[in-house]
């Protein structure tokens, strides 16, 4: 990873020069372009000064000289025939000088400009030949001095090099292009680095909620996330194999205490007094109960539930239909229409049947009621008993918590009939809360919120 990042970050840095260096050299081209327009309007004003200032006798020599310079003035010329259109390389220069300061410009064969002035051959014995000369291009400017005498100035233009341009600013585009490129190199080399510990957080999202999920690829990836993948999987492993260790502890110890526990109610039997031995198999019968339900919230602890389609429906009917059968009257509200979601059938009838056993040990008119919201279901099971003090309407959820005020131990439990039905509710992806009944009514509500599939 190390090396990837490396690359990314210096290719996007090159890249970025490249491109500012190429809009630097558009500019430069630009500038240079724009200087050797300046050069030559100030080449032609200066020439056309110095016809003026000149007698006409005289002009000849002037002619002569400006022929030296690689110049040709042709006084009294013909005005040249007119162009078509004036060319794009043409146009900066053209405003410069039509019609201040001259009356028209136009490109002419090379041959028309007079010929350059030779530089001194090297001494010989140097080891180096002259550089060739470039071709350019010659410039016909037609313009009329003071006295109205035509001119005409055909000179090269082109093939000069402008005087050197003085410092200039910095183009605003090219730095918001430099910025821009920094920014995309950062992101992309932040996206490259979290994306390994992106894969590992979605990965431990799905081990919390199935610990048999399928272990990461080992052999994708640079080197350091092929460790962190080989490490995550050891870890996955290890729990795992905790997880069965505990199971089979918990699966021996229920086994070693069913055998005990059985030979001790046959010998209750055998107990003559029968106030003692009533007691004495009422305690049995409750470190029974204790026992099985402590093992049962162990295991789905770490139990990773199979989920089919369920109706709920018809799932909460059966529920409320055995407890009539029990002799106890379920108040029920359900809708018309199906319910269906994916769950264990198993463990939601343990989840319901929990809450209204809860509710009928403390009170007397337990309800039962569904109704769909959206994408989720609620399931509220309420009666009319004392309620749960508002401190502890949290911490009842807790495995082996009662309330020794308001719920009474005579009422029998182990207080894992909660912490049981909540973790089913968070196997299946929902909540359990609990809330009293507002003043002037008395009771508890709990609503079991569960996700449509």
């Amino acid at each position: 990873m190390s090396v990837r990042i490396f690359l990314i970050t210096v290719i996007g840095i090159l890249l970025t020069a490249t491109t500012v260096r190429l809009l630097g050299q558009r500019d430069f081209k630009e500038n240079e372009s724009h200087m050797r327009d300046q050069f030559t309007l100030d080449r032609v004003e200066s020439m056309v000064r110095i016809l003026e200032a000149t007698v006409p006798e005289k002009r000849v020599e002037i002619q002569d000289v400006f022929k030296r310079m690689g110049s040709r003035v042709t006084i009294g010329a013909r005005p040249p025939s007119p162009t078509p259109a004036i060319p794009a390389e043409l146009a900066h220069l053209n405003n410069l000088l039509v019609p201040e300061v001259a009356d028209s410009i136009q490109l002419v064969p090379l041959n028309h400009c007079a010929p350059r002035r030779m530089r001194m051959p090297p001494p010989p014995g140097m080891g180096f030949e002259p550089p060739p000369r470039p071709h350019g291009q010659c410039l016909a400017i037609y313009t009329h001095l003071q006295d109205r005498t035509p001119v005409l100035i055909e000179m090269h233009y082109g093939n000069h090099r402008p005087p050197a341009l003085p410092p200039h600013e910095r183009n605003p585009l090219a730095v918001l292009l430099a910025f821009l490129g920094l920014l995309m190199i950062v992101w992309t080399v932040a996206f490259v680095a979290t994306k390994p510990l992106r894969k590992l957080a979605d990965a431990a999202l799905q081990l919390a909620d199935n610990i048999e999920h399928p272990p990461l690829p080992e052999n994708r990836g640079s080197t350091e996330v092929r460790h962190a993948a080989k490490a995550f999987n050891e870890m996955q492993r290890s729990i795992l194999k905790h997880i069965q260790e505990r199971g089979f502890i918990l699966g021996a110890i229920a086994h070693d205490l069913q055998t005990p526990l059985t030979r001790l109610r046959l010998r209750l039997e055998k107990v003559k007094d029968a106030e003692l031995k009533q007691g004495l198999i009422k305690d049995l019968t409750a470190t029974q109960e204790m026992v099985r339900e402590g093992l049962d919230f162990a295991r789905l602890c770490g139990e990773n539930i199979h989920k089919n389609k369920v109706d709920l429906t018809a799932l909460a009917t059966a529920v409320c239909d055995d407890f009539e059968d029990a002799g106890h009257a379920i108040q029920t509200a359900f809708p018309a229409q199906v319910i269906t979601l994916m769950g264990s059938a198993h463990l939601l009838t343990r989840c319901l049947t929990n809450l209204l056993n809860n509710s009928i040990s403390y009170a007397k008119t337990p309800a039962l009621s569904i109704q769909v919201i959206g994408t989720q279901v609620i399931c509220t099971v309420s009666d009319d008993g004392p309620g749960i003090p508002e401190s502890a309407l949290t911490t009842v959820l807790e495995p082996f918590r009662r309330l020794e005020d308001s719920r009474s131990r005579q009422t029998g439990g182990t207080g894992l009939g909660l912490a049981i039905a909540r973790m089913i509710a968070e196997k299946h992806g929902g909540k359990l809360t609990l809330k009293n009944k507002t003043a002037p009514e008395t009771g508890l509500i709990v609503q079991i919120t569960l996700p449509l599939d």
